[in-house]
This record gives C-alpha cells, structure tokens and sequence, in this order.
C-alpha cells in the first residue's frame, strides 16, 4: 500500500488524524502553489483552509489513476489561487458586498463555517482566535494585549472550546484545534536547498555563488569556494593562502618579552566586502581549524544586515577586497524545493527534515531545521555551543532492529552552517527509521533580559520559552572557577528556570558583559569578559564573569548585546522513515 493509499484509508477511519496527517504531508506544497498566485499572507492561508476542506468534501472525485495525491492538491489551490486572485482584482474596480461570498467558495454546505461562528463569538474572544490562527504565540498574543499570559492562555482554551461547539461538523472541529495549536507551522513556506538549508521567507529566495571566484597578489592568494545569502546575511567560504611576501613577525614589548604576528593577522583584518550602493563593510571570521594549514586559513566570512536582493533582477554583484586585492563574485537565485519531496516531521516549536546520501565515507543523513514562528532548531539537532557530556544520539534503526549510530561529521558549534551531517558508516541501501530522542531549539533573548550587577541576585527575569531566576555569587559553587585574570573581580551566574511547557528543559544562556556610563572595553581601560561555565559533571551550569574594579564601581551588566540567546532541550522525540540510496 503507498502513503497516498495509507493517507487516505486514514481519512476515512479516522477524519480528524487523516486529516492531520494530510495536512502534514502536504501542507507545506499546497501553500507554496497557492502562494505562487497570491501575494496577500492572508489569501494564502485561507486558499490552504478552503483546499482541504474541499478536497475532504470531495475526495470520492480523486482518481489516482489520473495522478498523485499531491498533484490533485496542488491543482486544487492553483484554482482557487487564482479564483481569489481574480475575484481581489474584481472588487478592487467594483466593491462587493461583504456578504457575497468570494469566487469559487465552495457551497454551503461542503465549506468550513468558521466565519459564521467567530462572527457569534464575543468580540474579543473572536478576535483572539484569529490571532492564533494567524500564527502568533500565546505569548505574543499577550505582549500586545498588555495582559498576563496566563490569563490570555485560559481565555484562548475558553473561546476554542465555545467554538467547537458552534462549528458545522467535526471535520472542521478538527481543522480548527490544528489551526489554534501548531497548524499554522504546516502553513510557512518552506523551500529547501540540499547543501545549504531550508528558507522560510518566499520573498527573499536563497542566492549561491554562481561560479569559485579567486585573485592574487604578493602577499596572498585568496579564493572564494562558496556562499550564501539568506535573510540579511551573507557567508563566504573563504581560503587564504600565504604569498611570498607575507612572514610572520616578532614583536618586543617594553618590558623585554616577545610574541609572533602570525602572518595572516593583518590580511584577515583588511577583509571587507562592497555589496550594492552600501560603504564597504567588515565581517565576522570564523576559522574552519579542521581545514586549516600553516600556510592557508581556511574561513568562513560573515556579513549582517545587507538588503535582499531584488527579486527578478538577475544575478548580484559584488566584491571581497583584502587590501589591494579585489575579488569580484556573482550570487544568483537558487531552485529550492518542497519539503514534500523529503521525509520530516513538524511540531509546535518547530521541526527536522532529513536527507539520506551516499559518498566514500558511506552512508550519511542531512538533517535541517525547520524553525517555528519564535524559536530556531539548532542546526545540529542535539548539539550546539553549550556543552552537554553526554548528548542525545542520532540513529538509523534498520529493518532488522540493529541500531546504528550517528557521527557529526565537521560539527563546530561557532560555525554558520543552517545543516548538519550525520555519518554512520558502511550500510546496505534499504530504509531505516531515522531517531533523534529530542531537538535543541534557542531563540533570541529580548532587550528587557538585563543582569545588573552585583545585585541582580534573585532577579526573575522574562525569556521566551519561560522565566528565569538569576543566582549572582561571587563564588563559583557547583561551577568550574574561570582562570583568574590579575586584580579581577569574579562574579558567578546560574538560573533557575521556570519553563512555560512540561516538555522544556534550561539547555544554555548566553549574555554579553557591559559596562555603565563608560566607553567600550579596551586593553588599558576598564574591561569585562564572559564564558560560559559547566559543573562538576562537564555540562553547561552558568556563566563566568571577570571584571575590572573600575567597571565594577562604575556599573557593570549582563545583557542580550547581539549574540544573547536561551536554548532550550525540547522534549520531541523524532522519528522518520528514510531510504539510504
């Protein structure tokens, strides 16, 4: 029996979990077809509803025969894509009545009547439906209120629960619980780029590096194998070979001690890029160690805030200069693809989509992230910059039962990139349930997450995913003692967390240190450093703060800054049937 088949015996057994499974397989396929035609978010997601609410309704009409299941779906949002499109442009020149329905609704009796009875729920019950339905958070949902989230969290359980009562028929009970609780998350465009990541913005498609691009001078020869742009960020796979005339150099202090320039020191920090009308600008380098030599750097470039290119305009422009040396580089648009086409799973916070391969060192999974509306999967799934001794592992289970165990091939946690690759070794083609016992998910921390110290101990401070009770010692306690630097002040951080989900668990905070009513930390002024701290069992448990006195009289803090973020262990165990080639 094929998937469609097992879908739709699904459908007919149960309604409501076949109708979840459909929605889950195909969700993310009909939308992009719809999205295609539509350019209003909201079209898109009405068109999606109304697809399969009609092809529930009409499903006896399916003839697999004539094509797959996904093909039906997507031809039906097409039409009715383009059906609402035109009936926009029709009342656009001519202003229809709110009560006629839109082009090619479908009868009253075969359509969800959602409308009719948000329209006989309370105003702002009804109003917060929509809001769910819309994709926002509880959380959300609450800020811009301006109440607790409790109080909206049992409003929103009270007015779902009056509008169950008042839906038509179960089909759309069902459809309207997936809608208020993780649905929208099927509804996000997902586009897929095997060897990069998943973008979720159908606005700004990925753009790659259209062809290596490579210059040379007498200090160095420098080489650009890849890129990518995604979402206000660009990342350059760069080497940096050493050139004739480059050496290191040895520098004598006052007090008579020396230390090496290595030679490479001052090239990487010439490395600037021209994008557009912009001033060149400096990036943020991120050395690739496991591919680096004495004599090449092998480097990752990271440049933020940069404008999406225009979509339709062709290929972009521009240039990487390393003092004298100009690199001129071509990004173009890249084909993504459905996550249909590959196996994954969605939850509430997010999700994984994986990619089986085959290369010498044999069998492999791809593993990418599907992020949710507030929280990011980290792309290593189990892994991330916050240590753990002993992290969840990742496992082909073949059809025998014998378990086989994943290695992360190339993991660095300070690295950029959106996937991760899974090896695990010499395994004969078949197919495998792929498992991974939980999912590491982080978000940004926001700019009210601030630590004064010394006396932010006790403070309860608000993080997405939950609350957490700052503890500030001045020694270190179940932390391992940071490497004291002369006539520094140490200050010791852990949380107590207090999730907003049973299935959440503290996985790390990252914060940067900074200091009150004084200029940026320097060699000869006031200065502070953080890292991060793990106990006695080798896991993350804090942070580690040093500063110097005057910063401490003047005012010091921990704050978001622009790396600050909160991960979270996320209690989702996955599981997924793949075919290793």
């Amino acid at each position: 029996m094929s998937a469609d088949e097992r879908l739709l015996e699904l459908l007919e057994q149960d309604p409501e979990a076949g109708l979840a499974a459909l929605m889950e397989r195909y969700g993310g396929a009909v939308r992009a077809a719809a999205a295609r035609r539509l350019s209003n978010e909201e079209d898109v997601r009405e068109c999606v509803n109304d697809v399969f609410a009609q092809f529930y309704f009409q499903r006896a009409r399916f003839d697999a025969a004539k094509g797959s299941l996904k093909n039906w779906l997507c031809t039906l949002a097409a039409r009715r894509a383009i059906d609402r499109a035109r009936a926009g442009a029709r009342r656009a020149a001519d202003p229809l009545p709110e009560a006629l329905p839109a082009a090619g609704a479908p009868d009253p009796d075969e359509r969800l009547d959602v409308e009719n009875a948000l329209a006989r729920l309370p105003k702002e019950e009804a109003a917060l439906l929509r809001m769910r339905a819309a994709g926002l958070t509880v959380r959300q949902i609450a800020r811009a209120l301006d109440e607790p989230y409790e109080t909206v969290k049992k409003r929103q359980q009270r007015s779902l629960a009056k509008l169950r009562k008042l839906l038509l028929t179960g089909l759309v009970l069902a459809l309207a619980a997936l809608l208020a609780a993780c649905g929208y998350l099927l509804l996000r465009y997902f586009g897929v780029l095997p060897g990069y990541g998943v973008n979720t913005r159908a606005d700004a498609p990925f753009h790659t590096l259209a062809a290596p691009a490579e210059g040379e001078d007498r200090m160095a020869a420098l080489r650009i194998e890849d890129a990518l742009w995604w979402q206000g960020g660009l990342v350059l796979d760069v080497r940096l070979e050493k050139g004739p005339d480059a050496a290191d150099r040895v520098v004598t202090l006052p007090d008579g001690g020396e230390y090496t320039v290595l030679w490479q020191t001052s090239l990487v920090g010439d490395l600037t890029l021209r994008w557009g009308e912009q001033e060149e600008m400096y990036g943020t380098v991120v050395t690739d160690a496991a591919r680096s030599t004495k004599d090449c750097l092998a480097m990752e470039l990271v440049f933020t805030g940069l404008p999406a290119p225009e979509q339709g305009k062709g290929p972009v422009e521009a240039v990487l200069c390393c003092g004298g040396l100009e690199i001129p580089f071509t990004l173009a648009a890249a084909g993504e693809t459905s996550p249909e086409e590959y196996a994954y799973a969605l939850g509430e916070l997010g999700g994984v989509l994986a990619i089986p391969s085959r290369s010498g060192q044999g069998a492999a999974v791809e593993l990418y992230p599907l992020n949710g509306e507030a929280f990011s999967v980290e792309p290593w799934m189990v892994l991330s910059s916050f240590m753990d001794p002993a992290p969840g592992a990742v496992t082909l289970t073949g059809a025998d039962g014998t378990v086989h165990e994943g290695t992360p091939a190339g993991f660095n946690p300070y690295g950029t990139s959106l996937y991760s690759r899974w090896e695990f070794g010499s395994l004969p083609a078949g197919e495998y349930t792929l498992s991974l016992p939980y999912l590491l998910v982080s978000a940004p921390l926001p700019e009210t997450f601030v630590l004064p110290l010394p006396e932010g101990d006790g403070l309860v401070l608000e993080a997405p995913g939950g609350s957490l009770t700052a503890h500030v010692s001045r020694q270190p306690g179940r932390l391992a003692a940071a490497e004291p630097e002369p006539g520094a002040e140490a200050f010791y951080i852990t949380f107590d967390a207090a999730p907003r989900r049973e299935d959440l668990a503290l996985a790390g905070v990252w914060l940067e240190a900074g200091t009150d009513g004084l200029p940026e930390p320097t060699a000869n002024g006031p200065w502070s450093s953080c890292v991060t701290l793990p106990d006695e069992s080798g896991a993350w448990a804090g942070l580690g703060l040093q500063v110097s006195p005057d910063a401490v009289k003047q005012g010091c803090r921990l704050a978001p800054g622009m790396q600050g973020r909160i991960t979270w262990k996320w209690a989702w165990p996955v599981e997924l049937t793949v075919h290793l080639p």
